[in-house]
């Protein structure tokens, strides 16, 4: 017998729901003495469910089926909930905490972000970095790049950028944005990104990308985005 196999059986278990959500599965001690292997064919049958995400480990408690109850982050046009605890708007509609990390009124811009915001040399961003979390558990990370010069002196550069959040303090300010640009990337995460958002080694992100544009088509923010894919699904509509 191999972990495969071990593998296989519990796989078909969860999916027939004879193991649900939440469920412990055998220890390892019991799949060694069902299936007469050794402790690591046994420990590494449970760690093939882990790695596909099926499973996780709770130390000095065993090994549970996961529970997927996917935060939709909706893209189709519903207005986000701003009803948090800071005056920053969540991005994603599900009513999460939001916190602000940190504001930077004047950056200098790397060149791609310069590039993407049709920036002159020399000329800075401001800079907003939040955490989304779900309860306690961080499960999105957001840093945003606006042009100084509509940003720096305004609600945007303070720490609490008021109610409605960026977009509405943009269109106050005559720069409303009207359309959006999403590119989606699947990856494994950084290990910056691991500490960020507390998720375990080989657990993948979704990093998203975001450009919003005024009226005329010009780009007046770049949103970096990077979501733990365990807590995520994305909605769009496509066609009119």
């Amino acid at each position: 017998m191999t972990a495969a196999s071990i593998a296989k059986d519990l796989r078909a278990a969860i999916r027939s729901g004879t193991y649900k959500p939440g469920d412990r599965l055998p220890s390892e001690a019991a799949l060694m003495s069902n299936y007469g292997v050794a402790r690591m064919t046994a420990r590494h049958g449970l760690s093939m469910l882990k790695d596909e995400g099926l499973t996780v480990t709770r130390h000095g408690s065993g090994v549970f089926v996961r529970a997927f109850e996917p935060i939709v982050r909706d893209s189709t046009g519903g207005q986000a909930d701003d009803s948090t605890v800071t005056a920053e708007v969540d991005e994603t509609g599900a009513g999460l905490t939001v916190r602000t990390l940190a504001v930077t009124a004047e950056a200098e811009p790397s060149e791609k972000i310069r590039a993407s915001l049709g920036l002159a040399e020399g000329e800075k961003v401001t800079v907003r970095e939040r955490l989304h979390l779900r309860e306690r558990k961080p499960v999105l990370f957001a840093t945003s790049y606006l042009p100084a010069s509509i940003a720096a002196g305004t609600p945007i550069a303070d720490q609490e950028v008021g109610p409605g959040g960026t977009h509405a303090r943009l269109t106050e300010a005559g720069h409303a944005p009207v359309k959006f640009r999403e590119d989606v990337v699947g990856r494994m995460p950084t290990i910056e990104e691991i500490e960020e958002l507390r998720i375990e080694p080989g657990t993948p992100v979704l990093s998203v990308t975001r450009t919003a544009f005024t009226e005329d088509g010009s780009p007046v923010e770049i949103s970096h985005v990077v979501l733990d894919a365990g807590e995520f699904m994305l909605r769009y509509d496509i066609g009119s």
